[in-house]
């Protein structure tokens, strides 16, 4: 009888932009990330309560319905210890400081470099 797999840890990718949604989630799905999507704001905060957990988040800044850091925020509060990546095509001073102060642990300009991406998403205190 074979041992069933470890479980792969859970991350909510949240960006508005299809064909570079498909490209993270491939890079995040090879670095063993169980991957949940979101094209929006809403959609993101709407699936938050149904997981039953969440290890890391990729949030980008501008998205429909609620914003970035509203998807931060809630994800912070719902799950305390889930590692944050902040992604934006707005890569200010300004920008930064609200990301972090609404608890993203890192961000990053886009356009992201997938192996600086997977740092920062497997990176730990």
């Amino acid at each position: 009888m074979a041992s069933p797999e470890p479980a792969r840890p859970a991350l909510l990718l949240v960006d508005d932009d299809d064909d570079l949604s498909r490209v993270l989630t491939r890079a995040l799905d090879r670095a063993g990330f169980l991957v949940h999507r979101a094209r929006t704001g809403s959609e993101a905060l709407a699936l938050v309560p149904h997981l039953a957990a969440l290890d890391a988040a990729v949030v980008d800044l501008v998205l429909p319905g609620a914003g970035g850091l509203e998807v931060v925020r809630r994800v912070r509060s719902a799950f305390p210890r889930c590692r944050i990546v902040a992604i934006t095509g707005l890569a200010e001073p300004a920008m930064e400081q609200a990301f972090r102060a609404a608890g993203a642990d890192a961000f990053l300009p886009k356009p992201v470099e997938l192996p600086q991406l997977v740092a920062a998403v497997t990176a730990r205190p």
